[in-house]
Parts: C-alpha cells; structure tokens; sequence
C-alpha cells in the first residue's frame, strides 16, 4: 500500500483548509456572493472530490468534465479527449477544477484549455496525487495531496481496466495484482 486511508483523510482535511484559506482570502470572494465553481474530471476524480467538497467551507457550485485517457486494460496513457465537457456557465467565473492525479499532465493541459474558451476569471487545479518531473513546467497543480513515484496506482477513483476505482486508499499496481493488504489482493482476484 503507497498511502493509506487515515493518511489520504488527513490530506484531503488539509488541502480543504489550503483551498478554504486561499479563496477567502480573496477580495472578489469577500465582496461577492459569487460561488467557486468546482469541477470534477471524471471518473478519476469522484471519490477525492466527494470527499474535499464535505470538507471545504466556500461557497461553491458542482460540475463535471468527463475525459477518457486509459482505455480497457492499458497502463499507458493515450491522449486525453474531452468526451462531456462540463454544463455551468464559466464566463467569469473563477474555477477549481478536480482531478485524481497530475502524471504527464495530459489531461489537465486538455482540461485548462479547453475551459479557457469559455473565459473565465480564473482556473486553479487540485490533485490529490502528483508525480514530479513528468509533467512539462506550464503544466501544474495550485494544491497537491501527495507526491508519488512513477508508478501506475490504483484506488481513491484511480483505476486499472474499471477495476479497484473504489478502494479507500492508494497501491502501486504490479501487473496481475497490487501491493496492498493480502486480503483486499485477494478479493479483487
């Protein structure tokens, strides 16, 4: 197991407290009642989002951006598509966007670019998980959970085959199964 679900929470409350500090102490936040508009890439993102949005204090309107970067069985990335793009207005809106992990940043380059075209105020990102050095300089993340090896990881929305998503904690994925507890091993066999 690379982090486990007592680490993870304790993260995910501090970068809720990091978010939380950050936007309130903005002057267009103190002045407005305008929301931060949180969005999700998905599928990655749904259970580090569920859980960082309980714990965050702003104000805030939900939505989604669905992309697709790992087909089926494969552990190497293609380039992302944007297959939903997300349904709130943007124009000047000031947006945070959620993902599970900035590896080749990819996906969160596709995902800026792409909601520039709708002109908002701002955007800033929140991974739950980074790998350093793999993404190009133009390409980083204003909140960051962990730094991890480079490494193919399962668990908290990260995935192999659609499989794993939904196990509370993170493991390096090994081939035919992952390092984690023998048990959970075993019940994924």
């Amino acid at each position: 197991m690379l982090i486990d679900e007592n680490r993870l929470q304790n993260r995910i409350s501090e970068m809720a407290s990091e978010i939380d500090e950050y936007y309130n102490s903005q002057d267009w936040y103190r002045t407005t009642q305008k929301p931060v508009i949180v969005i999700g890439v998905l599928t990655g993102a749904i259970f580090f989002m569920a859980d960082l949005v309980r714990k965050l204090s702003i104000r805030m309107k939900l939505d989604f951006i669905r992309t697709s970067t790992y087909p089926g069985e494969s552990i190497t990335a293609q380039e992302p598509k944007i297959l939903v793009p997300p349904t709130v207005c943007l124009h000047d809106a000031h947006v945070l966007v959620i993902d599970d992990i900035l590896d080749a940043g990819k996906t969160l380059k596709l995902v800026r670019d792409d909601l520039e075209w709708s002109y908002p105020e701002s955007i800033r990102a929140a991974v739950l998980l980074r790998k350093p050095g793999k993404a190009p300089n133009d390409v980083t993340a204003d909140f960051v959970g962990f730094d991890i090896p480079d490494e193919f990881v399962v668990g908290m929305g990260l995935d192999y085959d659609g499989k794993y998503r939904e196990l509370p904690y993170v493991a390096v994925w090994s081939g035919n199964e992952f390092s984690a507890s023998k048990s959970k091993v075993e019940q994924c066999k």
